[in-house]
């Protein structure tokens, strides 16, 4: 029995040992897999819930064997314990976080740009038709058609002559406020998103990111500035 446990004692060193290199793996794993899951997803959020399950599973993994066989124990109050854990931590970060602090000074209005867009587009970010996103996010496709003729939410036309929407506009299946209002500023739906997504003079802050802040009439601010000095549109 002693030699069992000084076995499984001198394994779990070489498991911890090789922790920090699990739990990298699992978190680009989890990052992935968010990432297919939801295109629209912040990337604080992103980094972090990746970042938690990394640790989470690796912890676990790196146990010794005795404590491992101790574990289905406690599954039962797995769940009530890690919903005390998330809201804790989610108080604690609105606690922390005021988006007025958070500067930013939006790049003027781009160029145009010709051509149509593509699914692969960088500049436009995460970007799907009609089909994928009400399979996916629940909003009907008479929906989109109607937000898009009423200029409230951005499409952009793709090779086909088809239209593709932002999924980073969607906050809780509708467009974020302050969409409709940037569309007419900028006098297209290219030309509001070309700006949404263009990073701030000086840093990596869009007026996208602002804009899903909650912050919508700083940017409608800024946008109005922008194609002021740009001469309109």
């Amino acid at each position: 029995m002693a030699t069992r446990r000084r076995f499984s004692r001198g394994g779990n060193i070489v498991k911890r040992s090789g922790r920090r290199d699990l739990e990298e793996r699992v978190a680009e794993a989890v990052s992935k897999l968010l990432t297919e899951y939801d295109p629209t997803i912040r990337k604080p959020a992103l980094k972090l819930a990746s970042k938690l399950a990394g640790y989470v599973a690796s912890s676990i993994a790196v146990q010794t064997q005795a404590v491992q066989r101790a574990l289905p124990a406690i599954e039962e109050i797995v769940e009530p314990l890690t919903e005390k854990f998330l809201g804790e931590l989610v108080r604690t970060a609105e606690g922390q976080f005021n988006p007025r602090f958070e500067r930013f000074n939006p790049a003027p209005p781009p160029a145009p740009a010709s051509g149509p867009v593509s699914l692969a587009s960088d500049w436009a970010g995460p970007v799907a038709g009609p089909t994928v996103i009400e399979r996916h996010f629940g909003i009907p496709r008479s929906t989109l058609f109607r937000w898009q003729k009423r200029g409230e939410a951005i499409a952009l036309r793709t090779g086909s002559s088809r239209f593709v929407f932002p999924l980073m506009q969607f906050v809780d299946g509708r467009p974020a406020e302050g969409i409709a209002t940037l569309i007419v500023l900028f006098g297209g739906h290219r030309s509001a998103w070309q700006w949404l997504m263009a990073p701030s003079a000086g840093g990596e802050t869009r007026p996208i990111d602002v804009l899903l802040s909650g912050r919508a009439p700083d940017v409608v601010a800024a946008a109005t500035q922008a194609v002021k000095k740009d001469g309109g549109h």
